[in-house]
């Protein structure tokens, strides 16, 4: 076990992420040791909180309460054993946090009835229409989405609220945070400042977070015309949530060209402040991202986990288990060892991508038919055989770099 711990980046931003949508505390914490051996560092479980019901995703991003615990996936000791287990491999878990509204009970802004009693008062929401225009800043910080009750987040008590479930699952043994529909919570800076809904808040929950220099923090932004992303960039690292989009259209339509830009909506992303993935919950549950095989999954999730600085997540789909397929383990690896090295990205055709990261070593992922390599490279001289599940060998000589690719495949290239 230790061997293992020692093996993965000890910082979660450096790392690579597990994504175990819908998967119970208990299901998690028994495959551990396959996760970590798979190269993940970190685990995102879905939200913890107390649900109206069960049996639908969206159930577990409608809060009833905000204390660890639900029938889906386990009670408050089931994640507090998760924790201490994951730590012993070196991996830290992530927890989801809803914070934009509770549950509904199918009327626009009347509560569900399962929610906890303090949060049964008028005074801790904002009480207005549903949003109909997400081009409207006011709308998108201060309108319902759909029917549910949406949080006053410039109220003492919410913050207070908030801020006590956070430290909660810190002491808990949490290792980070997602905030779930970040946009749709107020800043007080960029487009929000000034304005009548302008709000301390995250200034508040972040500067009284317990052990916040030692978790991983990242928002959901995402893009439109008024998600003031260059204000959430200030407070941690943001979902590249089109990005994503990108990548897919890309191994779709075998065209791996102008794929290096992060581009969100009207901003471009460093790589170093992002959270990358080929598909989350919404893409796969909404049917976005569903048309991907196996193949364009490895291909597309290769392109990301390859590149420097970025932190990649991998979605685990109900029912698949390709997230410890041979290639994505290696892919992982691949990751974990060139943390620190420049990456240097080259098109030899539109279908074939080759991501270098320093001298040490290099992806290709090739969407296209078979192909003759022959490309200048940083790599040092000597025969290199591709770490993934296609055969293949290559050679480097005098800075030249030749091998032939197989189609639709992934080569993983590093000593």
């Amino acid at each position: 076990m230790n061997q293992i711990k020692q093996s993965l980046p000890s910082r979660v931003k450096d790392g690579v992420m597990l994504h175990a949508y819908l998967w119970p505390f208990k299901k998690i914490e028994e495959n551990l040791e396959r996760i970590a051996n798979a190269g993940y560092n970190s685990i995102q479980v879905s939200p913890v909180t107390k649900t109206k019901a069960t049996g639908l995703w969206a159930f577990l991003y409608q809060p009833c309460s905000f204390h660890i615990g639900n029938e889906q996936l386990g009670s408050y000791e089931d994640f507090v054993s998760l924790c201490e287990s994951a730590e012993k491999y070196g991996i830290r878990i992530i927890v989801d946090a809803v914070f934009n509204h509770v549950a509904d009970n199918g009327n626009l802004n009347e509560w569900h009835d399962s929610i906890d009693e303090e949060l049964k008062n008028k005074s801790l929401y904002n009480n207005l229409d549903s949003i109909t225009d997400y081009q409207n800043r006011e709308q998108v910080v201060s309108y319902s989405m759909g029917t549910l009750p949406n949080f006053k987040t410039s109220n003492k008590k919410v913050q207070e609220i908030h801020l006590n479930f956070l430290n909660e699952c810190v002491q808990a043994g949490a290792g980070g945070f997602r905030f779930d529909a970040a946009k749709h919570l107020p800043t007080n800076i960029g487009e929000d400042e000034g304005k009548p809904w302008a709000s301390d808040y995250w200034d508040v929950i972040l500067n009284n977070l317990q052990n916040k220099d030692n978790l991983y923090l990242f928002g959901e932004a995402i893009p439109d015309a008024r998600d003031n992303t260059e204000a959430y960039r200030t407070y941690y690292d943001i979902t590249a949530h089109g990005y994503g989009r990108i990548i897919r259209d890309a191994v779709t339509s075998k065209n791996l060209s102008n794929i290096i830009p992060i581009t969100h909506g009207r901003t471009v992303l460093e790589p170093k402040e992002s959270l990358a993935y080929l598909e989350n919950h919404d893409d796969y549950e909404y049917s976005e991202s569903k048309h991907l095989s196996p193949v364009q999954i490895k291909q597309g999730y290769s392109i990301l986990t390859a590149r420097a600085e970025l932190t990649p997540r991998f979605l685990i789909r109900p029912e698949e288990n390709l997230w410890y397929d041979d290639d994505i383990r290696a892919i992982n690896l691949f990751h974990n060892n060139m943390i620190g090295e420049i990456e240097n990205i080259s098109f030899p055709r539109k279908e074939t991508i080759v991501i270098e990261r320093g001298n040490k070593g290099l992806v290709i992922v090739n969407a296209g038919n078979d192909y003759y390599l022959d490309m200048n490279t940083s790599l040092s001289d000597g025969t290199y055989t591709n770490k993934g599940t296609n055969d293949g060998k290559f050679t480097v000589l005098n800075g030249t770099l030749q091998g032939n690719i197989p189609s639709n495949s992934v080569v993983i290239l590093y000593k």
